[in-house]
């Protein structure tokens, strides 16, 4: 009886701590993602998907992020970003949906009608343009798709 008291404390504790470290490393990636775009996720905002391939910047890479969001999260994210100067509606420029279709392999829909899109380059002042010609980059998009409900976020570095 006891031996199997033992066995299935055990298990509860894995299980708990398994769900712990899924918790936590979600909100890392979600806080991370904030940081880059410069605006709070809602809470409740479902990572769907995610890659992160860059060493944490310390050499050439990418880090995607995509969320699901409720209709009444894209409302109070959209509210958020209102009043932000790097955040553009969209369809995106002409110029933005060719770095996108040249640099980004990830299918981020910037001809959609409804939403906004954020763009940075964090390197330094740098057009569209120049970026497409240049050998190196750092720069990071976001597009939030308002009839998709979904966010997508990435970085580039190289």
């Amino acid at each position: 009886m006891s031996k199997k008291i033992f066995v299935l404390t055990g298990a509860l504790l894995i299980f708990v701590l398994v769900g712990y470290y899924f918790l936590i490393v979600h909100s890392d990636i979600t806080r991370h993602a904030e940081r880059m775009i410069e605006a709070k996720i809602p809470k409740g905002a479902v990572l769907v998907s995610k890659s992160d391939r860059h060493k944490q910047f310390k050499t050439n890479g990418e880090f995607y992020a995509e969320y699901l969001l409720k209709p009444k999260q894209v409302k109070r994210f959209k509210d958020s970003i209102a009043e932000h100067d790097k955040w553009q509606p969209l369809p995106a420029s002409e110029e933005f949906q060719q770095l996108v279709a040249k640099q980004i392999q990830h299918a981020l829909p910037t001809d959609d009608q409804t939403g906004k899109y954020y763009f940075n380059n964090n390197e330094n002042n740098d057009s569209v343009q120049d970026i497409m010609k240049s050998e190196t980059y750092d720069f990071t998009v976001a597009v939030l798709n308002e009839q998709a409900g979904k966010l997508y976020i990435l970085k580039k570095v190289r």
